[in-house]
């Protein structure tokens, strides 16, 4: 993995031409960059969040700072923002005051930003809360980005995959010891959510606790699992116990030419521009 440090404003000629896309968590902040013209040009950073700053705010900013290439005008930006405080609604709900109150009433105790994620292809809206100091550094730091929850792009490229064959299909990302399962009925989510786990074993139950809530088939409903390789290795054999279809994610072979650090990347950066 390399350094930090190493995303200084002469690594790119003409920032215009390319595209960046962040994913921050709680300990760390993934950087992807690519040009959209051009061939193996992909660069991938793993930026660990110094633990001891003032707070995960002054980490994610002296992240940022510490690598002067991100403070550059690209083509776009897309931040995506690992976080619980979320929930889904049907997309008829439009009205603005109608979704505050939905959102306050499923996070009391929550005061910060509320953002909305449109999930138009499933005519859902998944409704996002960060705090206000981190929602107006974003919006501050980097022209026009488009803040995203981590489950967003999932939902999108695992829906529009979802539509090929007739078998009845759930995907699960795994990330970091965070499992993100989703499924899909008929132009409708019918599941989208993260779980912590510790061991792979409580990761296997989540899965199978998850389809038979959704009366998913063991015998005929496939199970697609992307994301951490060593987890998935875990897994496999297990849930390959109990259904007839366990299968990996393939890899999206348009990003693959992009270079060959996307196959260190997040899953959730890579889809995200095959989801436009």
């Amino acid at each position: 993995m390399e350094q930090i440090k190493g995303l200084d404003k002469d690594l790119i000629k003409d920032t215009h031409l390319w595209r960046l896309a962040l994913r921050i968590d709680e300990n760390k902040m993934h950087v992807v960059l690519f040009c959209s013209i051009e061939d193996n040009s992909l660069i991938y950073r793993e930026i660990p969040l110094d633990s001891a700053a003032q707070s995960h705010q002054k980490a994610i900013e002296e992240a940022i700072y510490d690598n002067p290439l991100l403070l550059s005008d690209f083509q776009r930006v897309d931040c995506v923002i690992e976080t619980d405080k979320f929930t889904v609604i049907p997309s008829e709900i439009d009205d603005a005051d109608v979704k505050e109150k939905i959102f306050n009433t499923t996070f009391p105790s929550f005061d910060g930003v509320m953002i909305e994620n449109k999930l138009s292809e499933l005519n859902a809206t998944l409704l996002m809360g960060l705090n206000a100091e981190l929602t107006n550094f974003i919006r501050r730091t980097f022209n026009n980005p488009n803040i995203l929850h981590h489950l967003t792009p999932l939902c999108i490229y695992f829906n529009r995959k979802n539509k090929m064959g007739n078998a009845g299909k759930m995907y699960a990302h795994i990330h970091d010891n965070q499992l993100n399962l989703l499924s899909f009925g008929k132009d409708t989510l019918r599941l989208a959510n993260s779980y912590a786990f510790r061991d792979p074993m409580d990761a296997v139950y989540y899965i199978l606790a998850c389809r038979k809530m959704l009366n998913l088939d063991p015998g005929s409903d496939e199970m697609l699992i992307a994301g951490d390789n060593s987890v998935r290795e875990a897994i496999t054999p297990t849930l390959r116990e109990y259904l007839a279809y366990v299968m990996p994610v393939i890899f999206p072979s348009s990003m693959f030419k992009a270079g060959k650090d996307a196959l260190n990347a997040p899953f959730d950066l890579i889809v995200l521009p095959l989801c436009e």
